[in-house]
């Protein structure tokens, strides 16, 4: 290859792994995803180790795990002067772009005050084309700011494919260019609201029938169904999206030496395990897609079951690109196994790092948790102890927890054991959610405060 290639990442906000075509969902109507599938890295095991928006896009941007970057709350600001994915892409000559949702400014009050407001420059991590807002979740009448200028602007339609388009324009526009470039394209949906997927994809949904997954109970079928016929209108709309930038991309003849990469910030439970939206550690939350597709490298699909978590991203595609990865950076560089000079043995795992309780945790009377994630086994814990242990082979709905089960007790001494030795090497002493909130001055965020509605217990119990 004459020169390191583009990156061009595109994420969705909520859109969890089983929600795609290719792994099997007879809801979804992803023609342009599946095909992009069959063309790509497959890393079959992705997960959002710590599964909500902020906590997510800060481990993206810096490559280090929440207690490290200190976004373990959404809306908590992300230092603007950190060793970016920007700065470090930059400073191996690579031009930086930016679309979408931003989300790591952060509100200081607690209250969301700074959701609507300009984002300075000096605040945008480094990028050199900076088109974003900080969040928003009114698809069809969002506004945007560009670099340095505070004027809002408005995004055209659905925003999501106002974005793609924009994209599409700047990968035009680097048809001649002599630097590759990373651009990273940020959709705020199939992030609810559910019913706001522009007009055709949403009649595609209305009253079909839905094949829910066996751990939604039955008192949540309902709800569910209807939720998920909103949710599958937004993905619909997704792949429409996402082939606005595919199609930049082979008319500017750059497919052959850009890395592709589709996936998501978490999932979302959708009533499984009865429950709703994000930050659980079940598979509904934490799993995500993540293809890559880099035809220089591979050209026909693979399956790779690495887990491969937030904070792996940034130095991942820095080794990729054979760009230096800084040491602030605490991920995993998978490239030398998506460039087949490794291979995995099963015994990897990811970490599962929710330090503080707040807004779904606390409304269903959770507590904060560490885990892992390994090509087979769920393990979890609370302060109270031991609290999840799933065989995702032979439960792959995870509806038998054997936590604490005699003929399970060699299993979870070892699962414990790696997940210790994983709190260790980073320095997590696995505190009080409270004691980090009122260390860091985040016991006022409204989020935090929220109260237990509904105590959850396992309805498969």
């Amino acid at each position: 290859m004459s020169r390191r290639p583009n990156v061009v990442f595109i994420f969705g906000d909520e859109w969890r792994m089983q929600a795609t075509g290719y792994n099997g969902d007879p809801n979804c109507h992803t023609p342009v995803l599946d095909a992009l599938a069959s063309r790509s890295v497959n890393i079959t095991h992705a997960v959002a180790g710590a599964p909500v928006c902020c906590p997510y896009r800060a481990s993206l941007l810096t490559g280090q795990y929440p207690l490290t970057h200190g976004v373990y709350i959404n809306d908590v600001e992300l230092d603007p002067t950190c060793v970016s994915i920007a700065r470090a892409f930059k400073a191996g000559d690579y031009d930086t772009a930016y679309i979408g949702k931003w989300h790591v400014h952060g509100s200081p009050d607690g209250q969301y005050s700074r959701r609507s407001t300009f984002v300075p420059r000096d605040c945008q991590m480094g990028f050199d084309y900076w088109k974003g807002f900080e969040c928003t979740h009114d698809y069809n009448n969002s506004t945007y700011f560009f670099n340095d200028d505070p004027t809002p602007r408005e995004w055209e339609g659905y925003d999501a494919l106002a974005q793609s388009r924009d994209a599409a324009a700047y990968i035009k526009a680097r048809t001649d260019g002599d630097s590759p470039f990373l651009l990273m394209l940020s959709w705020g949906p199939p992030h609810f609201p559910l019913d706001s997927a522009p007009e055709e994809y949403r009649q595609r949904y209305e009253n079909r029938p839905i094949q829910l997954r066996p751990n939604v109970p039955p008192e949540m079928r309902e709800q569910a169904t209807d939720n998920l016929r909103g949710y599958y209108a937004h993905i619909a709309a997704l792949d429409d999206c996402l082939n606005v930038v595919l199609e930049a991309i082979d008319a500017a003849n750059m497919a052959e030496n850009t890395i592709v990469i589709l996936t998501s910030d978490h999932g979302d439970m959708m009533g499984s395990q009865g429950l709703g939206t994000k930050l659980f550690p079940w598979d509904e939350s934490i799993r995500v897609p993540f293809l890559l597709r880099w035809p220089a490298l591979h050209d026909t699909g693979r399956q790779m079951p690495l887990p491969l978590d937030a904070p792996d991203i940034m130095p991942t595609l820095l080794g990729l690109c054979d760009v230096p990865i800084p040491e602030t950076v605490e991920g995993k560089d998978w490239s030398p196994f998506i460039r087949g000079q490794e291979a995995p043995t099963g015994d990897e795992a990811a970490l599962l790092v929710m330090p503080a309780e707040f807004h779904e945790l606390r409304i269903n009377g959770m507590k904060a948790y560490r885990g892992l994630r390994t090509a087979r086994y769920t393990y979890v814990r609370d302060l109270d102890g031991p609290w999840l242990l799933y065989d995702n082979e032979a439960d792959p709905y995870q509806m038998c927890n054997l936590i604490d089960r005699p003929e399970q007790k060699e299993l979870q001494a070892d699962l414990e054991r790696q997940l210790q030795a994983r709190l260790d090497a980073l320095g997590d002493e696995f505190l009080d959610g409270q004691a980090y909130l009122q260390r860091d001055g985040l016991d006022h965020y409204y989020e935090a405060n929220d109260t237990c509605v509904n105590q959850w217990s396992d309805p498969w119990a």
